[in-house]
This record gives structure tokens, C-alpha cells and sequence, in this order.
């Protein structure tokens, strides 16, 4: 291999490599979460929707619900707000780093 063609190797390798930008996304949407900010958590997590493929990205999912679930609650729609927490609740059942999270949202509908 010459030169040339380790420079088009380097060239079409994926920057900043996708996992990388899923952790990121998740990151971010976790802090709007934590602030409150469901409706920034949703547009956050529409974007890692375009990285995942079928059968990935439950975990995305599961914290999209938490976020509708926190939106419903705030313009007023509890029964919605119920219905995608529970959602929220299956989708994220085998993340126990969500379970705050879970509690958070719960606890705000609750209220």
C-alpha cells in the first residue's frame, strides 16, 4: 500500500467514530433530563435515530419516552405522561444506570 491509498483509508474512516457520537448524544440528553428540558432531550435524542440501525439503540428509545413522558406531563396531558413513562419503564428495564433517571421523571408526575 502506498502513500496515496493510506490517505484515502484515513479519508473515508467515520469521524468522530459513531459510538463516540453516541455517547455524546446520550450524555447530552441525560443533562437535559436532569434540568428538566424534555422537549431539548427529545431533538437531542432524534439524532442518535439516525446513527443506530434496526435491533440498536433501545436505550435511546427508552430515555425518548422518558422525555415525552416529562413533556406530556408539563403542557398538562397526565394520562399521556403515564403511558410513556411506562413505555419508558420497559425500554429501559435492562439499564440500571437509568433507574434515577426513571425515579426522576416519576416523582415529577407524581407531583
Amino acid at each position: 500500500m502506498d502513500e496515496a491509498d493510506r490517505v484515502v483509508d484515513i479519508a473515508d474512516e467515520e469521524w468522530p467514530p459513531r459510538a463516540n457520537r453516541l455517547r455524546a448524544i446520550r450524555w447530552r440528553a441525560e443533562a437535559h433530563l436532569e434540568r428538566g428540558e424534555f422537549f431539548a432531550a427529545v431533538r437531542t435524542l432524534a439524532e442518535a435515530f439516525e446513527l443506530v440501525g434496526p435491533g440498536e439503540g433501545e436505550v435511546f428509545r427508552g430515555l425518548h419516552h422518558l422525555a415525552a413522558a416529562g413533556y406530556r406531563h408539563q403542557t398538562g396531558e397526565a394520562h399521556r405522561a403515564a403511558r410513556q413513562l411506562a413505555h419508558a419503564r420497559r425500554r429501559l428495564a435492562s439499564f440500571p444506570d437509568c433507574a434515577e433517571q426513571i425515579r426522576a421523571v416519576e416523582r415529577l408526575l407524581a407531583s
